[in-house]
């Protein structure tokens, strides 16, 4: 990058979160492992200073990548979510490809009453992700990859994508990483509970978690999913969520780089 480019995302970063982000990198220069830094409304969060980690920060608070809030689709979230509650349940968020925790604090602030599940398969980012939702109780990071069916990944991409973009790959033989279901992870919350949301990032294995054991799309209230096919060509990685989501009653939005599937509302019989 340009010294040009570097200064001029400086300063946006520095509009978006304020200036503790731009002096992560004076972090870097006195070898410091995490630089601390405080975001407007949420405070303070861990980021790496030489990696992808305030990019996450960015995405999701600077640009609200995940805010749907001003339109009309965001009450029907709201009634879904207060409905559970009035019912006794608990809601329960899964944060599939959790990354440094950025979504999860996000949706723990507009659903603050939910479970939030935050799953993460690299062991680095899985560390950032704990440090920053230490203090919301509601958050629970779990070191894994999410996906079909029970088995081991093998991870590729943390070095060259320096953790923003690590990639999972079934692998039964070297795996080190173990795959949970979303029907497995909801059994291991103890209150009774009702899946409410599900944001799901995971660089590509949404083709393995969309090819079979799909009970749990009809219970979701809303699905947020980040389409990877531009980096894997050819190969359809959403194809398998097209045809699931496609063939449910479900309306699609677009939220920066996300699609937001949110059902739409029973017609009386």
């Amino acid at each position: 990058m340009s010294l040009y480019k570097k200064v001029y995302w400086s300063i946006r970063e520095g509009r978006l979160l304020g200036p503790g982000f731009y002096l992560r990198r004076v972090s870097g220069l006195l070898g410091r492992k995490y630089h601390v830094a405080t975001i407007k409304g949420i405070g303070p969060v861990h980021v790496r200073p030489d990696n992808t980690d305030a990019d996450a920060f960015v995405q999701v608070f600077g640009k609200k990548g995940y805010d749907v809030s001003k339109l009309t689709q965001f009450s029907r979230m709201t009634v879904a979510y207060k409905r559970i509650l009035d019912s006794g349940r608990k809601p329960i968020i899964i944060d599939a490809g959790a990354n440094v925790g950025a979504a999860s604090l996000w949706f723990s602030r507009q659903f603050p009453l939910a479970t939030i599940l935050a799953v993460e398969p690299d062991p680095g980012n899985a560390e950032v992700c704990r440090l920053n939702t230490r203090a919301v109780p509601a958050i629970q990071v779990i070191q894994a990859a999410i996906g079909s069916a029970p088995g081991l990944v093998s991870l590729t991409g943390s070095e060259a994508s320096a953790g923003w973009a690590v990639q999972t790959k079934r692998n039964s033989n070297n795996g080190r990483v173990p795959i949970r279901t979303i029907p497995d992870l909801l059994l291991d919350v103890q209150d009774p509970t009702e899946l409410f949301l599900v944001k799901i990032d995971i660089e590509g294995f949404e083709s393995d978690l969309f090819s079979d054991n799909l009970e749990w799309v009809d219970e979701a209230t809303v699905i947020v999913i980040e389409p990877h096919d531009r980096l894997f060509p050819g190969q359809g990685t959403s194809s398998g969520f097209q045809r699931v989501l496609g063939a449910r009653a479900f309306e699609m939005l677009i939220s920066g780089e996300s699609l937001f599937y949110i059902r739409l509302p029973q017609t009386p019989s």
